[in-house]
């Protein structure tokens, strides 16, 4: 078949003469799978998620939001997350029992107006020597808060080996204070400040034993996965610090945030004692909960803090 000339001519001038070449597209990268919950310390992926702090930073990140933090420690050791939030009993105990975990960024650190041991506004309960063979409210025999508890009994005069730790969730402690089921429990916030608007009492803040400056939660993941992405977690760390900086000077915006994500009242948000987040990472502020671990038999080694942090 004859083609004409001004077809042809017309067909060469659009292309569709020209040989099709394939492209080689460079795939986009796979998105780092992020583990956190809706609290406040724990809130920074999601203050990066939604300011664009990650996407800044040249960044493909997949943030998933899970009810309590055991479920993104088990979904990190089952590969189903590359990093995630968690504390550091939580990650030392996973540590000496073989599961190669290490923190890489601090994120949430101690605010003691944040989490405080309450009883109830008319019990005769007024220093740790008043628990004395009382029932304890924690959310778990062995955990963070349970340790923190224990030790600050003992650290202000009472005896913790006479009380008695029954497990109890966050959301019901201050209803348990009020019936008598226990006689002190530790609440956060924000039901803190709403157990405080309740009636109840602050008899103490128990994590003050780890000292004035530590760290509540931090960023952490599998060893092997550290050692294969140092370049990536590099970025990844100084987009947190930026997010870090961001929150600890825009308590407005990053409460509007906080408040989408947990569902909990704005106006409460507000009003609530809010976490600083750490833009470093240091021994410091991690050595104290191993050390009271460990004299308190939650952690069966003594660890140094250098083993659990990963150098970038």
């Amino acid at each position: 078949m004859t083609v004409a000339r001004s077809t042809f001519l017309a067909a060469a001038a659009t292309g569709l003469l020209l040989p099709r070449v394939a492209s080689a597209q460079t795939p986009a990268p796979a998105p780092i799978r992020i583990g956190t919950t809706a609290g406040d310390s724990y809130a920074e992926p999601l203050y990066a998620k939604d300011m664009g702090f990650f996407q800044q930073a040249g960044l493909n990140t997949d943030v998933q939001v899970f009810t309590n933090g055991a479920g993104v420690t088990t979904a990190l050791s089952g590969n189903a997350l590359d990093v995630g939030i968690t504390n550091a009993i939580s990650l030392a105990g996973a540590f000496e029992h073989g599961i190669p975990f290490q923190f890489f960024a601090s994120a949430g650190t101690y605010n003691r107006d944040e989490v405080a041991l309450m009883v109830a506004a008319d019990s005769p309960y007024h220093t740790a020597r008043d628990l004395n063979g009382k029932t304890l409210g924690t959310t778990a025999i062995k955990d963070a808060n349970s340790l923190h508890i224990i030790a600050w009994m003992d650290r202000n005069g009472g005896d913790s080996s006479t009380v008695q730790l029954v497990e109890i969730p966050f959301s019901a402690m201050a209803a348990s204070i009020a019936r008598g089921t226990v006689a002190a429990a530790p609440i956060a916030e924000p039901a803190l400040t709403q157990a405080k608007a309740q009636g109840l009492r602050v008899i103490g803040h128990p994590m003050d034993v780890y000292g004035e400056h530590f760290m509540v939660g931090g960023w952490f993941a599998q060893t092997a996965y550290i050692e294969a992405n140092r370049p990536l977690l590099r970025r990844l760390t100084a987009a947190i610090y930026q997010t870090a900086q961001w929150a600890n000077t825009h308590p407005d915006e990053s409460a509007a945030i906080l408040a989408k994500y947990s569902k909990i009242d704005l106006d409460l948000v507000k009003k609530m004692s809010r976490a600083p987040y750490g833009t470093s990472l240091t021994t410091a502020m991690l050595q104290p909960y191993l050390d009271i671990g460990f004299k308190y038999k939650y952690l069966d080694k003594q660890l140094k803090a250098s083993d659990l942090i990963a150098k970038l």
